[in-house]
């Protein structure tokens, strides 16, 4: 296995203030270290910084792939370029659109699912990809301090006693929610 490097800033769209924070970059790459996780959805890809740095984690993996969308076309290209920027795109693709669009794009059992952007989309995105989430599967949520309170209806899912996850809110990065499939 190969060590996961950083990759430079250079590589990435925008500033360092745009750059989606280290210590989600850190749990998505251990994540998928420690599960061997090797097909992961990204819903609400931005420009595309944390889909770079899901690929590379997958490359240093040997094996695996990321499949993210982002409803702003403008923005999807960017991510798509920022791939090609650091060849990465045998480890990632992202395709402008909704989860919804995504769906036909993403081949077998989902091991681990990201989910950002627009926090009205959670609920449904975790509804359409559900059914491919097998037990041990993956959810971080990018909740941040305003889009909890938009991400309640995901969370009071996720959270529930009777729900099929064990979920748990973390103040990382202004707001994550880790969630495992346990049925």
């Amino acid at each position: 296995m190969l060590p996961i490097t950083p990759v430079p800033s250079a590589h990435l769209p925008g500033n360092a203030s745009r750059l989606r924070a280290a210590g989600t970059s850190t749990l998505l790459s251990q994540l998928l270290l420690a599960t061997g996780a090797t097909n992961v959805v990204e819903c609400g890809s931005a420009d595309g910084d944390l889909t770079v740095r899901i690929a590379r984690a997958l490359s240093a993996n040997g094996r695996g792939r990321v499949i993210g969308c982002e409803a702003d076309r403008h923005r999807a290209g960017r991510a798509r370029g920022a791939l090609e920027r650091v060849g990465l795109t045998a480890y990632g693709r992202v395709v402008p659109g909704v989860p919804g669009d995504l769906l036909a794009a993403v081949e077998g059992p989902v091991d681990l699912l990201v989910l950002g952007g627009e926090p009205g989309r959670f609920l449904p995105a975790l509804r359409l990809f559900e059914p491919r989430l097998l037990p041990g599967a993956v959810i971080v949520t990018r909740t941040g301090a305003a889009g909890a309170e938009d991400a309640a209806d995901l969370l009071v899912r996720l959270r529930a006693a009777d729900s099929g996850y064990v979920s748990l809110p973390l103040t990382l990065d202004g707001g994550l929610e880790l969630s495992v499939r346990v049925d």
